[in-house]
């Protein structure tokens, strides 16, 4: 049952919040009597609330799926389900209309307030002397220790604080408002590694759950761990400016690390300070609190160098699409134990000494896995110590094929112009579109040789009128790893 909606001050309709005058403190938001951290904080965009939707739910005790652009959570017997882009919210089958529709920025959705008390069902009030938006829900919700009840069993959330594989059974402490939380875990529990930006989940081992990753233990009522779900996220580029202790990737994502950051550089430890512009990173950091918690440089290198005692090559040569296979080697000392880390999305994948001092392993490209541009990181447990190491290569992998996001002119529309400038803006996830696959075809002819064609649109300006009527148009294009996307459309001229 959704829990009882109260929301102050509104009307049945639960009008949209009006934005306030300017403020110099961010909007804070307070979850069943909890304050959450303010990064990424509630905004204000065309006159109504958004809050951000991962946060909220989670602190709500509710779980947060991701399918591409549609989320789910679960409400009691109800299944919620919001789309970005889209100003339409589902309860089931019951249609609920939000005030704006759904938006992402740098990895963060967001939904207006209406969402969290016309769907979820929640009391919710906003303050505009203090800034601060209250969410209180009577049914659903967790404690102060981030402990939840599911019904058939509990559920704990927060932030991983120390993973002890040496204690037996083995542990994972949390670090929650109330102080540490510590659980054990059974051996046959269920380990999920999820990239919420890069909506990759794949299976994992308890020494893959990393301190600083925001964490899900679903428990029996006998207290028995069934599984844990390790979710961080993740940014990637290129640096293009470095000024004190932040950088700006070339998306314009600014990073802020934190004190406890990790950095390396080509795979050996660095600092800050060893970062400069062009090189490329990867940035992963907690879900839940938005820290920095780590990052992978990569600095243009030639040749497959040794580092450490140690090389790392890979046989891709382009970047790699869904069920395409990743093949790694790594040359170093015999007889050690040999792991191989795809930037910050896909950690400690085996490799076996398929000779002395040689280790070979594999990466099966998953649907969903999307990642441009990251290093290809080697690491050897030896008797003397551990080692690590970089492909001199980036990689990148896409499953998702590329769309388009505008053209023109409009389908079923009618034009005058017998020369109609005929265009399509392409969208991709992580790797570009190709200039060289992108074709046109306008009413059975190929003039992709006379358009203009680069990775973001096509263009073409027909050197010749049109008769009056249907003007069939289909444009095909392809992104780096071979994904390939159609879309046709008619328009009509009439000059006359």
């Amino acid at each position: 049952m959704l829990a009882v909606i109260v929301l102050a001050a509104a009307t049945s309709t639960a009008p949209a919040v009006r934005a306030p005058a300017p403020s110099r403190h961010p909007i804070s938001i307070v979850i069943n009597g909890n304050a959450l951290p303010i990064d990424p904080a509630p905004r204000f965009d065309k006159n109504v609330l958004f809050c951000p939707v991962r946060r909220t739910l989670i602190a709500l005790g509710l779980p947060f799926n991701r399918y591409g652009s549609r989320l789910v959570t679960q409400v009691g017997s109800k299944t919620a389900t919001l789309v970005v882009g889209s100003r339409t919210a589902t309860i089931d089958s019951v249609q609920v209309q939000l005030d704006q529709p759904v938006q992402e920025d740098n990895g963060v959705i967001y939904a207006p307030l209406r969402f969290f008390t016309d769907v979820l069902g929640a009391q919710a009030t906003f303050d505009r002397r203090s800034n601060v938006v209250t969410i209180v829900a009577q049914l659903v919700g967790r404690s102060d220790t981030g402990l939840s009840s599911t019904g058939s069993g509990y559920t704990r959330v927060g932030t991983v604080a120390a993973v002890d594989l040496l204690s037996n059974p083995p542990t994972l402490t949390f670090g929650y408002f109330s102080g540490p939380k510590t659980v054990s875990i059974a051996p046959n529990a269920i380990i999920e590694i999820e990239d919420v930006d890069a909506n990759v989940t794949t299976p994992g081992e308890l020494g893959d759950v990393r301190p600083g990753d925001f964490a899900r233990v679903e428990m029996r009522k006998d207290g028995r761990v069934e599984r844990i779900v390790d979710a961080f996220g993740s940014h990637d580029g290129r640096i293009v400016a470095v000024g004190g202790n932040e950088f700006v990737l070339d998306s314009g994502q600014v990073i802020s690390p934190g004190r406890t950051v990790e950095v390396s550089l080509n795979g050996a430890a660095a600092g800050f300070a060893d970062l400069r512009a062009g090189d490329m990173v990867a940035v992963r950091y907690n879900v839940e609190t938005n820290e920095v918690r780590e990052i992978l440089a990569s600095r243009q290198i030639q040749g497959t160098p040794v580092q450490n005692g140690l090389s790392v090559s890979t046989d891709a040569t382009r970047p790699l699409r869904a069920d395409e296979t990743l093949h790694v080697v790594m040359r170093g000392p015999a007889g050690g134990s040999a792991t191989f880390d795809i930037g910050s999305y896909v950690s400690n994948l085996a490799m076996r000494e398929s000779s002395s001092g040689v280790y070979d392993g594999s990466y099966a490209i998953p649907r969903g896995a999307n990642f441009d541009s990251v290093p290809v990181i080697g690491r050897l447990r030896v008797a003397s110590g551990s080692l690590q190491a970089q492909a001199p290569s980036l990689f990148s992998a896409s499953s998702v094929p590329p769309g388009v996001s505008d053209f023109g002119p409009d389908n079923n529309v009618t034009v005058n112009d017998n020369r109609p400038s005929i265009y399509a803006t392409f969208s991709t996830d992580a790797v570009p579109v190709s200039p060289s696959s992108v074709q046109i075809v306008v009413n059975g002819h190929d003039v992709t040789s006379d358009a203009v064609r680069t990775s973001q649109f096509v263009h073409y300006l027909p050197a010749y009128g049109y008769p009056d009527g249907p003007v069939r148009v289909t444009v095909r294009v392809a992104d780096g790893a071979g994904n390939a996307y159609t879309k046709s459309w008619t328009f009509f001229i009439r000059t006359r």
